[in-house]
C-alpha cells in the first residue's frame, strides 16, 4: 500500500460531504469513531480535544503508512477579516496552553488551539495575545504528533463562527469522548426558545463550512500523486 494522507477531524459532519461515496466507510461502535478510506487518504473522526485527536491518528496509522497528516475542521474567527465560511490554510499553529509554535507545510496566518470552546471575550484576548486569526481545539496536538513522527503537517480550517458571534456554552454539551451531544443541545434550545435563531444560524454555517472544506480537500487529493 502506498503512503496516504491522514485527514483528522473532530466531528463526522465536518467531513461527511468529502467522504460520501468513498469505497470504504465504517465505525468503531464502542468509541463512536468514523473511518473512511480511499486510495489516497484515510479520514478519521474521533471527537473533540487532544486525547481524541491523538486516538484518531493512532487509528489512521494502524491502517497503513502515511505521507502527511492533515488537521481539518471548523474554527472560530478572531478578527473582522475572518468572516463566516472563510477558508484558511494556516502557516503556523500555536498551542495556547504551552506557547509552542508549529509550522505548517504551506499557508498564511496563525491558528491558535485551546482546550475548550471559547466565548467572544476569549476570542478577542487570543487574537491580541498570539496575533492569531483563528481558534480551534485540535490542530496544535496534531502538529505536535506529526512532528514527533517526522511527517509533514498541514491544517485546513473554515470559519463556522466569526469573532462577533455570541455562542452558547457548547462545552456543557460535550461528553468525555469529545462528542457533541446534539440531542442534549436540542433539548436545551427547546427550553430556551430565544436560542432558536442562533441554533439555526450555527447549523447553516457549519453545513456551508463542511461543503467548503470538502471542495478544498478534493482539490488537494486530486493533486496528490
Amino acid at each position: 500500500m502506498k503512503p496516504r494522507i491522514a485527514i483528522l477531524a473532530a466531528l463526522p459532519r465536518e467531513i461527511t460531504p468529502l467522504v460520501k461515496g468513498w469505497p470504504v466507510r465504517k465505525r468503531i461502535r464502542n468509541e463512536s469513531i468514523l473511518i473512511a478510506e480511499c486510495d489516497r487518504a484515510i479520514a478519521v473522526c474521533a471527537g473533540m480535544g487532544r486525547e481524541r485527536v491523538t486516538r484518531a491518528l493512532e487509528i489512521a496509522e494502524s491502517c497503513g503508512p502515511l505521507r502527511m497528516v492533515l488537521s481539518v475542521g471548523y474554527a472560530g474567527g478572531l478578527h473582522a477579516g475572518m468572516e463566516t465560511n472563510a477558508l484558511s490554510w494556516p502557516a503556523a499553529v500555536v498551542d495556547a496552553e504551552t506557547g509552542q509554535h508549529f509550522a505548517c507545510e504551506t499557508g498564511s496566518g496563525t491558528l491558535v488551539t485551546t482546550d475548550h470552546v471559547v466565548d467572544h471575550k476569549e476570542k478577542l484576548l487570543l487574537a491580541k495575545l498570539w496575533n492569531a486569526d483563528l481558534v480551534d481545539m485540535e490542530a496544535a496536538t496534531v502538529a505536535k504528533l506529526a512532528q514527533a513522527r517526522g511527517l509533514p503537517f498541514r491544517a485546513l480550517r473554515v470559519v463556522s463562527d466569526d469573532f462577533q458571534e455570541v455562542l452558547p456554552d457548547f462545552n456543557r454539551f460535550t461528553n468525555a469522548r469529545g462528542e457533541f451531544r446534539e440531542a442534549a443541545f436540542a433539548g436545551y434550545v427547546v427550553l430556551h426558545p430565544w436560542m432558536i435563531p442562533t441554533a439555526i444560524r450555527i447549523g447553516l454555517h457549519t453545513a456551508r463550512a463542511s461543503q467548503t472544506m470538502a471542495k478544498a480537500l478534493r482539490e488537494l487529493l486530486e493533486q496528490a500523486e
